[in-house]
């Protein structure tokens, strides 16, 4: 384990444990930088640095660090307790953006390095989350790579990517585990799957659906990694138990799941807006709130269709906006696991425009 991963979190462990304020937490954190070796009297750390916007506006990064008079990182500090919720990342992601950086460094309840994809629309994502135990290993690794001695702005944006590769790879999988599983289909890709195999050794296809018939296949999300899928009967059935725990309205009659409750708002939000664009409709409905940003939450037919992602929006409930434009929403959502503080933050949006029942 890394020394100064030890020292830091002795040092901050006092200040954690209090909740101490943001200005005496943001001072400690400052004298913790210093034990990986950056310096407010090198001025390669400095705080409250005023980057100015426009005219007349400008932003305040609680610290920038500095690598040969360049800013690398620009770092927001909030209390201990705090959570970091899509207001504080929109915070650093100004940061990032008016430096035009890359990385941004949030530190708060914990430590999280943020990853901006080069060139496209996306917000940055948290690609990298360190927890304040001298026995998290990731702590070393945070050590490492900001060690100002090694610190090299190319090197740490490479390992970000690989990060933030790993990640999309992970939600592409789980996201193809849900539709196969845990979609209108999944009975039957199950099925397919058992009689590819049997067929495949050998047995006839008759046999092999008069036997079928007598299981029964259900399936459930685990609770946790060691709780086993059980296999029970009398028919084949898919449920996902936490997906159906709550249902949401808008006039307290009509309920939905989280995904067609997420089509029913833009149905209805379009409705009460009978002129508006498609880039009205993104303004409103924003990409970062979605479970994939690339895919968002309204996206045209054409797109969808080009992406082969019609398994991923609700295509046969499109949309034909006054203008002509065909729009999809967005069908992948959970209000569980993973996927579950996405679906929270959109519903605290759509709260903000609409009343929302549950049950």
């Amino acid at each position: 384990m890394n020394e100064n991963w030890i020292e830091i979190v002795t040092t901050l462990q006092p200040y954690i444990k209090c909740n101490s304020t943001e200005t005496k937490y943001q001072q400690e954190i400052e004298n913790c930088l210093k034990f990986l070796g950056w310096r407010s009297s090198n001025k390669t750390m400095q705080s409250q640095v005023t980057i100015p916007i426009g005219n007349n506006n400008s932003i305040r990064p609680d610290i920038v660090l500095y690598k040969n008079g360049i800013p690398v990182l620009p770092i927001e500090i909030k209390r201990p307790n705090n959570t970091c919720n899509i207001k504080q990342e929109s915070q650093l992601m100004s940061y990032m953006r008016q430096l035009k950086l890359n990385i941004g460094l949030y530190i708060g309840e914990n430590i999280q390095l943020y990853y901006d994809t080069p060139n496209d629309l996306d917000n940055p994502i948290c690609v990298f989350k360190v927890e304040f135990r001298e026995g998290d290993v990731n702590g070393s690794i945070f050590c490492e790579m900001l060690s100002y001695e090694k610190f090299d702005i190319t090197s740490l944006e490479d390992s970000c990517k690989e990060y933030y590769n790993q990640i999309i790879a992970r939600n592409n999988l789980q996201e193809r585990f849900n539709e196969f599983f845990f979609s209108s289909d999944a009975n039957k890709n199950i099925v397919t799957l058992i009689k590819e195999k049997f067929l495949k050794e050998g047995f006839e296809e008759k046999a092999l659906e008069c036997e079928l018939e007598k299981l029964t296949i259900k399936i459930e999300r685990k609770q946790s990694y060691r709780t086993e899928q059980k296999i029970k009967k009398p028919e084949i059935e898919t449920t996902n138990k936490e997906y159906a725990k709550e249902v949401f309205s808008l006039d307290g009659i009509n309920y939905y799941g989280v995904g067609p409750f997420v089509l029913a708002v833009v149905k209805q939000y379009i409705s009460e807006h009978p002129n508006i664009t498609l880039e009205e409709l993104e303004e409103r409905f924003p990409s970062y709130l979605s479970i994939n940003r690339k895919c968002g939450i309204i996206r045209p037919i054409d797109f969808v269709k080009e992406r082969k992602d019609e398994g991923r929006f609700f295509t046969k409930d499109s949309i034909i906006l006054n203008n002509g434009t065909e729009v999809a929403v967005y069908s992948q959502w959970a209000n569980s696991g993973i996927y579950k503080q996405k679906f929270q933050d959109f519903l605290k949006h759509v709260e903000t425009f609409y009343h929302v029942y549950s049950k």
